[in-house]
């Protein structure tokens, strides 16, 4: 980008409320009415509570409303496996956030050292992964879904700033059509597959809820190890950016086995496990100070094994196929 301003055809979130089809390029053929104005205020304002769109909550309910599914994202496979596992899809859902990480002073030259645990780093993927899936759960609850299945998820850091996150889920809204559904309160929310869900319910297992936290711990380097950075020593480990990772999993790992435990999951899934190691490093007098911030992702689903008979048919013995080439 070149830094410069350019009107936009539209505000973005007043899409939702006009039908009327919006030029690829060029500018528009009537400037925006008194109404576009405020519907954009309007969803503007929901999603700042945490909402979406007006415009989409009325399609959802038309959707659930409706005699007809709408649509999906699932493939061919997903389809067929969510019909003959008794899952009806309803409707493509989406869910989506996009969170500034809040400018803060962090002090390089007065940290002391060692290894610390960063919560105002981890925000601002927490906040945006948690607003994402629940916005997809509020979509599904408009459409009229008992579960959501066949997720689809984008999470990067954009603007060049890896604390600037972008969180976007895409999902399938399904409505339960042989199992009991008695006592659950709105969608069952998963990070699963279309498949991985069949085979879930293979095994008597039901999804009960989304897990997820991110993690960031901050290590500075010792001095020995701050001259290891500047100097030839041979292969040597950093030990101390090695106990950073450490500690991140620890610490991601023991809030989402909390939150299972909360939705009352005897088990979990794990679907994303991955980190990433930022460097930093700041002038110092007479030396120059290494900084490692360790970021830890992770994101799956609480389950509960033995909540029913397996469905529709327990899941067979695994199969190794060998293609000789002949």
């Amino acid at each position: 980008m070149d830094g410069t301003r350019r009107p936009l055809a539209r505000p973005a979130s007043s899409v939702c409320h006009d039908q009327r089809g919006l030029p690829l390029f060029g500018k528009r053929t009537a400037p925006i009415s008194e109404d576009e104005r405020q519907a954009a205020a309007v969803d503007l304002e929901r999603i700042a509570r945490g909402g979406i769109p007006l415009g989409a909550e009325q399609r959802l309910k038309g959707i659930a409303g409706a005699s007809s599914p709408f649509t999906s994202d699932l493939s061919a496979k997903e389809f067929a496996l969510a019909q003959a596992s008794g899952l009806m899809p309803l409707a493509q859902v989406m869910g989506s956030s996009v969170v500034q990480h809040g400018w803060q002073n962090y002090g390089w030259s007065s940290y002391a050292g060692g290894l610390r645990e960063m919560p105002s780093f981890a925000a601002p993927w927490n906040l945006s992964r948690e607003r994402s899936f629940d916005r997809l759960r509020q979509e599904a609850q408009f459409a009229g879904a008992d579960a959501v299945i066949g997720i689809e998820m984008t999470a990067k850091g954009f603007l060049g700033d890896p604390g600037n996150v972008e969180y976007v889920v895409f999902g399938t809204a399904v409505r339960e059509t042989t199992l009991t559904t008695r006592g659950r309160s709105g969608p069952r929310m998963c990070a699963l597959s279309g498949q991985d869900v069949d085979k879930l319910r293979r095994i008597g297992a039901e999804t009960l809820g989304v897990i997820g936290h991110t993690s960031v711990v901050i290590v500075a380097l010792s001095m020995r190890a701050n001259q290891m950075m500047t100097q030839w020593w041979g292969n040597q480990e950093l030990t101390e950016v090695t106990e950073g990772v450490y500690a991140a999993r620890h610490l991601a790992m023991r809030e989402v086995l909390r939150q299972a435990s909360e939705v009352g999951a005897n088990d979990m899934v794990i679907s994303t496990l991955k980190h990433n190691i930022d460097h930093h490093e700041y002038e110092n007098p007479g030396y120059r100070q290494h900084f490692f911030i360790v970021s830890m992702h992770v994101l799956g689903t609480a389950i509960r094994l033995g909540a029913h008979e397996p469905h529709p048919a327990p899941l067979g013995a695994p199969v190794m196929s060998i293609n000789l080439g002949v």
